[in-house]
Formats: structure tokens, C-alpha cells, sequence
């Protein structure tokens, strides 16, 4: 009840959780699809409000009910999982752009860096060609702050650079694209189903995460978790990258 609930507030726009719940006592259709009767009573919004922020805590119960709902999609056939388009968008967070710290963050080469080179250096080597000569100073956080289109080369040593943190909202990331106000942001990163546009997965990371980053671990669930035989992906630019 209490995530359909939510349902009804978020796709009629109702913002406050006190509102929402007096539209429910008065609302015949929001009543039936919320599984009360009209003599029910309403639940408090204080108890709403409480039961949303600490019951499920820790737990990943949104996660089971989104994919419940896409699994009764796929059973009535609304879903293809043969064509795949992805794309991020930016969430404006509730913090200042004046009220942070700056902060020194370690940045590793990436695993997957070393795996590509290993592949590269395989196939050359049953060609008969020489190992590449690879450039040891750059890493592929430095590609991703500058949207190069280049391949990264992997850092050998761990290094380490500097990032505004929010003083306010601490999970936010400062994102500076072009085109796009120079604040605090999130990014909301989803996949949706070639056949009727239906949301397969979604995911939320700070604003300075490149896009290309999360794409293919949540790639690879998607497909592992609905058991879909993708032929083939949209992408914009912004993952042209060589992992991908």
C-alpha cells in the first residue's frame, strides 16, 4: 500500500505527502487502486512519512518491485529485449553550489583497462606483432573529465585529485558539462525497451559520473536478470569509450 502510494503521487504530481494522503481519502479511483475501501481510513501522514523513510532502510525492496512489474511486462508481451537504447539524464540536487569542500579522491587504474590490453596484447601476439607501447600517464578518470574520445592508457600507480563535495548533500557530484547549468547534480541512468519505450532498469549516481562508467555492469544485469537475448544497443557519444 505504502508503494502505491507513492505510485499515486508521483504520477499525478502531488509533492506533499500531507496533500497526498488527504486525495486518497476523497479519491474513489485512488482508494480502489491502493486496496482501500471506503470506509477505510486514511493513514496519517506523519505515518506515511515515517513508514517511508526507515521501514525499508538497508533493504533493496524497490529494487524486487521494479522488477516484478517488468517481468509481468515480459509475460504480457510487451517487451521485446532483442533492441536496447540507454541514456542518462541530470537530477538537480537540493544543495547549494556555494556550500562545499574540496576534497582529495584516489583514482586506480581501471581493472577493466588491463583486461582490454591483455586481449589486445593476446591477439597481437598470435598475429606475430609486437606488444603496443602504451603511455603510463594517463588514466581513464582523466579521459572522463575532459569527454575525450580517445582510449585511455592505464595509470600504473594509484593517484589521487581534487573534487567539490557538497556540504549539504554529500552524495551529490559537481558535474560540468557543456550546456548544462555548473552545479550539484545527480544522474539518473536508464534503459528502456525498443519495442514500446518500457523502463528495464534504472540507476543513480552522482552528477561526475561519467556515463559510460556504470554501463555495462547494469548492461549485463539487465540481461542476466530477465534472461533477454539483446542484439543490439542505442548509445549517444557520451559512451564511446573503449570499454564499450
Amino acid at each position: 500500500m505504502l508503494f502505491k502510494m507513492l505510485i499515486v503521487g508521483y504520477l499525478f504530481g502531488v509533492r506533499s505527502e500531507r496533500r497526498l494522503m488527504k486525495e486518497i481519502e476523497v479519491n474513489v479511483a485512488y482508494r480502489w487502486f491502493v486496496w482501500l475501501r471506503l470506509s477505510d481510513a486514511v493513514p496519517d501522514a506523519s505515518t506515511f512519512s515515517q513508514n517511508r523513510r526507515r521501514r525499508f532502510a538497508g533493504t533493496d525492496i524497490e529494487q524486487r518491485i521494479f522488477d516484478g512489474l517488468v517481468e509481468q511486462a515480459i509475460a504480457h508481451k510487451l517487451i521485446g529485449g532483442r533492441v536496447l537504447y540507454t541514456d542518462s539524464t541530470h537530477l538537480n540536487a537540493s544543495a547549494n553550489k556555494r556550500h562545499f569542500e574540496l576534497v582529495q579522491v584516489g583514482q586506480t587504474p581501471a581493472a577493466y583497462l588491463a583486461e582490454l590490453d591483455a586481449v589486445v596484447d593476446a591477439e597481437r601476439a598470435a598475429a606475430g606483432q609486437k606488444p603496443l607501447r602504451r603511455d603510463k600517464g594517463k588514466s581513464e578518470d582523466d579521459e572522463n573529465q575532459a569527454g575525450g574520445r580517445s582510449a585511455p592508457a592505464p595509470a600504473l600507480e594509484a593517484d589521487t585529485r581534487e573534487i567539490k563535495r557538497s556540504i549539504v548533500d554529500p552524495d551529490a557530484g559537481f558535474m560540468v558539462r557543456d550546456q548544462k547549468p555548473v552545479v550539484f547534480f545527480y544522474l539518473d541512468h536508464r534503459t528502456v525497451d525498443g519495442v514500446h519505450a518500457l523502463i528495464l532498469d534504472t540507476h543513480v549516481t552522482p552528477g561526475n559520473v561519467n556515463d559510460a562508467t556504470p554501463y555495462l555492469d547494469r548492461l549485463d544485469r539487465t540481461r542476466g536478470r530477465f534472461g533477454l537475448e539483446v542484439g543490439a544497443v542505442g548509445l549517444d557519444a557520451g559512451y564511446f569509450t573503449p570499454r564499450v
